[in-house]
């Protein structure tokens, strides 16, 4: 999944810290007392008062379908729920929907599933296993335009709807109100991490099916969540009410309020100005508010599972030669550009994959910066006054120049130029850019779905980057395909991190970003997570 640089990624997510645990979805969020600020009615208190959190975020102008983007500032998940999810900490996958986790036949490719019972939907109807069948189908639909399916191809009939000659999932077979199975073409070892994912949402079939294009948009969205959708006008605001019914017990915040402010100084003004509570802060103004006495107490640094990366099109002739792209490697001081550029809102990357997900090789420290090798390297390959073309989205601008910079210090000339989000997508998947910038999230925690999601070939072609690697294709299929637990798919996603940045230089990993947060002290007992995998939070 791609995220633009420092804003919100896909899915915010808040957990309480005090008092008795209860599980929540999406952005589960709690609120325990504090003292009240002047004027206000709605801070979280023992008054009596409802329980209200106000967070501002940018507008993704996005529909809430989960099947249908993955820009989304937190209020998909907030309202709906897939059947199982991961603890952040543990990386340890447990049921949302579902009584216990699924058993698994001993070849690995059928799950079987028991639903709740009673778990209800916010129009009143209660959650069956043919509302499973329907929204995994629905995923494959052509018509549907789903943005990420590859997660999900390994389910038997898939490439059958993709391909237009089937519109029922064989592969999910129903038993009965409660109970269903999912049979898999291969044994995949991260399919649960899979099925947690911001994409693998449950609808229900007659509220999607009536609604038609119009789901995901308005208040047409609903699902088992903690919170349900009351209103929403497009353009400023978006207020979710707790869900009475909701299966795990009402939620101990009465009210979320999404803020629309799109400026990232209007928004951190409005947060001074105590109109909101909650705010990402821009990294461009970091160092302004962590030394703003009305602030810096109440900002928190999140590391969500995420790597800021160097793509190079390796069809490019100029990028053909390891050394050359070796060389690019080496002319990048990352962590001066961590402190500086980046204003310390980053990690200097050692590998691509972060310390937060499974896969991550702590072993080394960050990636070399030698000048004078990397100016050997270019004369070894013949590449002396190499000239290249940037195209970066604006959000990436600056720290493009630095590695503009970084790379004159080598005789490498850059030309940056700042392009369209839409112009770089378009770009990116008709393979025309020859270096930019992308930060991509794991939607998983696994490394070597990180990794695979993008760079394995199938996947690289369509993302300007084109790499083609036997042996590191070869380490992601048998992670996905081995039964031999978590330390072995590990093991194999370092071996591929390796090929992947150390081996082919096939990328550039330049850090891994932190998200920071202001949260009002009123909320002291919420954490903000963003990452697609968080679900049990406690009550204040």
């Amino acid at each position: 999944m791609d995220t633009n640089g420092s804003s919100i990624t896909r899915r915010t997510f808040i957990r309480g810290g005090l008092g008795a645990a209860l599980s929540a979805a999406g952005v589960g969020l709690t609120a325990c007392g504090g003292p009240s600020d002047a004027g206000r009615t709605d801070v979280p208190s023992d008054t009596g008062e409802p329980k209200v959190l106000r967070f501002g975020v940018s507008n993704p102008k996005v529909t809430f379908d989960t099947q249908k983007t993955s820009n989304d500032v937190g209020v998909s998940e907030a309202v709906a729920e897939a059947l199982v999810n991961m603890d952040p900490d543990t990386k340890e996958i447990y049921p949302v929907l579902l009584t216990t986790l699924p058993s698994v036949s001993s070849d690995g490719l059928t799950y079987s599933f028991t639903l709740k019972d009673d778990v209800k939907f916010h129009n009143g109807e209660t959650l069956k296993s043919s509302d499973v069948k329907y929204t995994l189908t629905r995923m494959f639909l052509p018509e549907t335009k789903a943005t990420s399916i590859d997660s999900f191809v390994y389910i038997k009939g898939s490439q059958d709807i993709i391909d237009g000659v089937a519109t029922e999932l064989s592969g999910v077979q129903v038993q009965d109100d409660t109970h269903f199975t999912i049979e898999l073409t291969q044994p995949y070892s991260t399919f649960l991490a899979m099925m947690s994912e911001f994409y693998a949402i449950i609808y229900p079939e007659k509220a999607c099916t009536e609604a038609g294009e119009a789901w995901g948009s308005g208040t047409t969205f609903i699902g088992t969540g903690p919170f349900r959708l009351e209103s929403n006008d497009d353009s400023t605001e978006v207020v979710l009410k707790a869900f009475e019914d909701y299966h795990e017990g009402k939620v101990d915040l009465d009210e979320v309020d999404f803020v629309y402010i799109d400026d990232a100084n209007t928004r951190m003004l409005s947060y001074k100005n105590a109109d909101i509570d909650l705010a990402f802060i821009d990294r461009s103004l970091i160092k302004t508010y962590a030394a703003d006495d009305d602030v810096k107490d109440d900002i928190v640094y999140y590391a969500p599972a995420s790597t800021q990366f160097v793509n190079l099109n390796l069809k490019d002739e100029k990028l053909a030669d390891v050394r050359v792209r070796q060389a690019l490697s080496l002319a990048i001081n990352r962590r001066e550009i961590c402190d500086t550029v980046l204003s310390g809102a980053a990690e200097p990357a050692s590998c691509f994959c972060p310390s937060s997900e499974s896969g991550h090789d702590g072993s080394y420290d960050v990636l070399d910066y030698d000048v004078e090798k990397a100016k050997s390297l270019l004369a070894e390959a013949g590449a002396d006054g190499l000239a290249l073309s940037a195209q970066v989205r604006s959000q990436d601008q600056d720290l493009m120049v630095a590695l503009q910079d970084a790379w004159s210090k080598i005789g490498v000339s850059c030309d940056v130029q700042v392009i369209d989000n839409g112009v770089w997508s378009e770009s990116r998947k008709n393979g025309t850019l020859q270096v930019t910038l992308v930060t991509w999230s794991t939607l998983c925690f696994q490394g070597i779905e990180h990794m695979g999601s993008y760079f394995r070939s199938d996947r690289a072609a369509a993302k300007s980057s084109f790499y083609e690697s036997t042996v590191f294709d070869a380490l992601v299929d048998e992670a996905r395909q081995t039964t031999d637990g978590d330390s072995a798919i590990a093991n194999l996603a370092k071996q591929a991190d390796k090929q992947l940045v150390r081996i082919d230089y096939a990328c550039l990993p330049v850090c891994w970003p932190q998200m920071p947060y202001a949260l009002k002290s009123d909320f002291k007992g919420l954490q903000v997570l963003v990452n697609p995998l968080f679900r049990k939070v406690t009550k204040g």
